[in-house]
Formats: C-alpha cells, sequence, structure tokens
C-alpha cells in the first residue's frame, strides 16, 4: 500500500483533531441541537395550544364547534394526521382523521416523537385526554442521519478542512528553507560541486540549490526552495511545452534517471548558455519515491569549440569540394579535346588499350570504328574555319548522341574521329556504323544554322578484333583507318568492313551482314 505524503498526513491528523473538539464541545456544552429534541419540543406546544382551545370548547358543550375545529387542523397543519378527544375510560369521544389506526396506545399514555397526549381536567378531576397522532419523517434513513447538524457538521469540516489544512500547510512548507538545517560542512561540499545541482520534491518543487546553479543565469539566483522547476522563466522557455516531458518531471513518474538532455537558455543575449540535463529520482529505503536530483553541465565553452570545429571543416570541405572541382576540370582538359568534349588521343589510347586486352583474353567482340567528314577542306574553304568548327561541334554531338555510355568516342585528329563498340561484333560494327553515317547525312548539315542548306556526309571504316593473332589498340586503329581509305576511294559517304586475310570468312560475314542491313 502507497504510504501517504507528509502533507497528506498533517492535513488528516489537523482534519481529526478539529472534529474531535467539536464533539467535545457538543457533549459538554450541546453547541448543537438535536432535531428529535427541537421537534418534540415544537409538537408539544402545539398539542398544549390545541388542548386549550379543545378545553374552552368542551366546557360551552359546543361540539359542532369543536368537530369543525379538530377538522381544520387536521387540513391544515402539516404533518398532523388525527385529532382525538379519549374519555378516561379508554372511549374515543370525538376525532378527526383515522385516529383508530393513527394512535397506538401506550404505557400510561406517554407522549412520543410521533404522538402527542395532553391530560384533560374537569371539576379538579382528571376527565381524559387530548391524543394528536404526527406523521412519522419520511424519507431514506441514511439520508436522514447524514442530514443530523452534527453529521453535516462533521462533514463539513472534514472536506472544506482537508481543503483548507491542505492549501495553508502547503504554503508553510514552500517557505521553510531545507538548507537551514543542513550542516555546514554538508552545505559546504554541496557548493562546492562544479555542475549546477537542484534537489526537488516529488511534485517538482526546489528544495535546495547550490552556487553553482546559481551561477547559470542572471536570474538564478532568485529560485527559492518551494518554487516549481518547470515554472522557471529561463528554464522554461527551452523546454517542453508539456510539463510531464520534463526531464525531472519523468524522472520522476518513470522511477528511472533520465539523462542527456541539451537545454539552451538567454539565447541571443550575452548570457547564452548550453546546458546538459541528467536526473535521477531519490528513493527511501523502502524503495519510495521521495524526490529528484537534477544536474545541469554548462558546455557552453565546449559547444563553441565544438561550433568553431565544425565551421573551420565546413571551410575545410568547401575547399575540398573546389579542390575536386578544379582537378575535375584539369582532368578534362587534360583528358578531353577542348572543342568537342571527346576524348583525346592520350586518354584513349588508355581506355583502348585495357578493352582490347580483357576482349582478347575472355574471347569477348570487340569494334573500331574510324570515321573521317567528307570534303571537309572545302567547306573551310567555301564558308571560313569558324563555319569548320561548328561542322566538327555538330559531328562529335551526333557521334555522342548514338554512341553507347560504354562506348569510347575520340577526336582523333582534325576531321577524322574514332569509336570503340565493345560487344560488337563485325556485323553488327558495321550496321552501327551505316546508323551513323545516316544520321550524319541525315541532321548533321540543319544543326549549321549559320549556313542553311549544308549537307555534311561521314566515310566510316570497320574494324573487328580477330581473335587469331596479337592486337593493340594501336594495331586496330590503323585497321580501321584502312577500312575508312578504301570507303573514300570507294567514293565516300560509305562504310567499310577491314577484310581479315581469311577471305572466305570476310565473304561470309558480310552475306550476313548485308541480310542485316536489308532487314
Amino acid at each position: 500500500m502507497k504510504r501517504a505524503s507528509p502533507l497528506a498526513q498533517m492535513t488528516m491528523a489537523l482534519v481529526s483533531l478539529t472534529g474531535v473538539l467539536v464533539l467535545m464541545a457538543d457533549l459538554f456544552f450541546g453547541v448543537l441541537p438535536s432535531p428529535g429534541e427541537q421537534s418534540m419540543q415544537l409538537r408539544k406546544g402545539v398539542s398544549e395550544a390545541l388542548a386549550v382551545q379543545v378545553a374552552a370548547l368542551m366546557q360551552k358543550d359546543d361540539r359542532v364547534t369543536l368537530k369543525l375545529t379538530m377538522d381544520n387542523v387536521v387540513a391544515r397543519t402539516e404533518g398532523v394526521r388525527s385529532l382525538g378527544l379519549r374519555a378516561a375510560d379508554g372511549t374515543v369521544v370525538l376525532q378527526t382523521g383515522d385516529h383508530a389506526r393513527a394512535w397506538k396506545p401506550t404505557q400510561a399514555d406517554r407522549s412520543q416523537p410521533d404522538q402527542i397526549s395532553v391530560p384533560l381536567n374537569a371539576a379538579g378531576a382528571r376527565w381524559g385526554s387530548f391524543e394528536i397522532a404526527f406523521r412519522a419523517e419520511e424519507g431514506n434513513p441514511v439520508w436522514l442521519w447524514l442530514t443530523q447538524p452534527l453529521v453535516l457538521t462533521l462533514l463539513f469540516i472534514s472536506a472544506a478542512g482537508s481543503l483548507i489544512f491542505s492549501l495553508y500547510m502547503r504554503r508553510a512548507l514552500q517557505h521553510l528553507d531545507p538548507a537551514s538545517v543542513i550542516p555546514d560542512r554538508v552545505q559546504g561540499a554541496f557548493n562546492a560541486l562544479a555542475e549546477g545541482v537542484v534537489v526537488l520534491d516529488t511534485k517538482g518543487r526546489v528544495m535546495m540549490v547550490n552556487k553553482a546553479f546559481q551561477n547559470l543565469h542572471v536570474d538564478a539566483a532568485q529560485v527559492r526552495p518551494g518554487v516549481a522547476l518547470s515554472s522557471v522563466a529561463w528554464l522554461a522557455s527551452s523546454l517542453q511545452r508539456d510539463l510531464q516531458d520534463h526531464p525531472w518531471a519523468r524522472a520522476l513518474s518513470e522511477r528511472k534517471a533520465n539523462t542527456g538532455h541539451t537545454l539552451q537558455v538567454a539565447v541571443g543575449t550575452d548570457h547564452a548558455r548550453q546546458l546538459v540535463v541528467n536526473c535521477a529520482p531519490i528513493a527511501d529505503a523502502s524503495g519510495e519515491v521521495r524526490g529528484c536530483i537534477a544536474t545541469f553541465d554548462d558546455i557552453t565553452e565546449l559547444h563553441r569549440s565544438n561550433a568553431q570545429l565544425r565551421a573551420a571543416m565546413g571551410e575545410l570541405s568547401v575547399s575540398k569540394a573546389e579542390i575536386e572541382r578544379k582537378n575535375e576540370d584539369l582532368l578534362r582538359l587534360a583528358t578531353r579535346d577542348p572543342m568537342t568534349g571527346c576524348l583525346n588521343r592520350r586518354a584513349f589510347f588508355e581506355a583502348f588499350e585495357p578493352l582490347v586486352s580483357e576482349a582478347a583474353t575472355h574471347g569477348l567482340p570487340l569494334s573500331c570504328l574510324m570515321l573521317d567528314i567528307d570534303h571537309f577542306k572545302s567547306v573551310n574553304d567555301t564558308h571560313g574555319h569558324t563555319v569548320g568548327d561548328r561542322v566538327i561541334q555538330e559531328f562529335a554531338k551526333k557521334l555522342q548522341q548514338a554512341a553507347r555510355a560504354t562506348d569510347l568516342v575520340c577526336r582523333y585528329g582534325g576531321e577524322e574521329f574514332v569509336i570503340v563498340v565493345p560487344g560488337l561484333t563485325a556485323a553488327e560494327a558495321l550496321a552501327f556504323g551505316e546508323r551513323i553515317r545516316e544520321r550524319i547525312q541525315r541532321e548533321c548539315g540543319q544543326g549549321v544554322r549559320e549556313v542553311p542548306g549544308l549537307k555534311v556526309t561521314v566515310s566510316v571504316g570497320v574494324h573487328s578484333l580477330s581473335h587469331a593473332g596479337t592486337e593493340t589498340g594501336h594495331s586496330m586503329v590503323d585497321l580501321a583507318d584502312q577500312a575508312l581509305y578504301e570507303a573514300k576511294r570507294g567514293g565516300r559517304n560509305q562504310v567499310r568492313l577491314h577484310m581479315p586475310i581469311d577471305v572466305d570468312l570476310a565473304l561470309a560475314e558480310l552475306d550476313a551482314l548485308d541480310a542485316l542491313v536489308i532487314g
């Protein structure tokens, strides 16, 4: 069973003492009237007054008036059930209401709360009695008991006293300074801690703080015992809106340490601080949580150093990116033709030779295409070198668009270009060259807008790697160049395949190629 807090225990004790004092005052002095006795006295007074009137009417022997009076009393008096005149011999002389059922004979005609008997005398002797039967109180017995003045008073003291005493004791306890009962050596050790330390009760209210905490902010010295730590303005601005998410609140509710929370206080001022908050619950010998200890580690300098380091790293990163960009530019300048963006001859052969070696080792197809713009000298002579440069640029653009990502496109020199197509056989490479020839004839001249109607064609020589002997990149280019020469000698604007020494095999490939091109 959970043990009540000291505040609850003190409140219950004060309420109990107040209730005992009220009971003692009622016992000795009767300060609280009894509803039963008050009702009995009131009914006796009413009964005696009616008895006087009845006796007067009996002396006049005016039974009609007496009967009418008794009927009016029963009809108009709340709580009266019946009236009756009973002679000394027990005979009912006159009655109003169902007096036979309402009246219950008692020993010696003693009065009770719900029926009053008033003796009547005549000629100095007992004539009989005047009887009044009252209606019994209706309602739930428990409710009737609860409405008793004494019970109501005790209930009011219990409810109102619990609230008032609780508020008063809480306010009184908040103004008590726990540090006043702590020995100086303990307080000195507490203040010697480098971290800011705050001891809280189970409600998150401050009980103790050390000097390191008071030095964290210009307003920290104003934090007094009894103040809720979550309500401290310079802390609340950097905390979650939900009070239950505050580190000390979570440590108390979860009954375990809550560490590593970062707070930024006084942001934008000269007193800005970066704090790390660690909280742990404080339990008594029985394991019941009695409070919480919160530590505030000032890492402002470390945070500032880290920020400076991050800034330096950012500058280094920018410098590194700039260096990499410049290296890429240098690499491009070293490996690319500046006019067309194609590989230059040195970079081309550095990439081509490994492809030749790999294809020869694994028996893979590899083809090389040598391309030359037809009658290029006449373009320069007729339209000038500027237009000639535009023709070369547009020509290179079409080659790069037609090539695959794995192909090598090189400006070999002047208006000569080389394309290496890994994975294509002689027939496939010849068909690829034919598609390029058609595209150049169809699109290249149109791309040079400076000279409307310009016609540009290309001659192509194709050579595929022969696995019969040892070949290099240079030898494959030479053989493709020989095929290009054959294409130019044959009339230009055509594609020729270099014929290997094995004529029969070449003729068979050409037949297959013709079928592929026609199809």
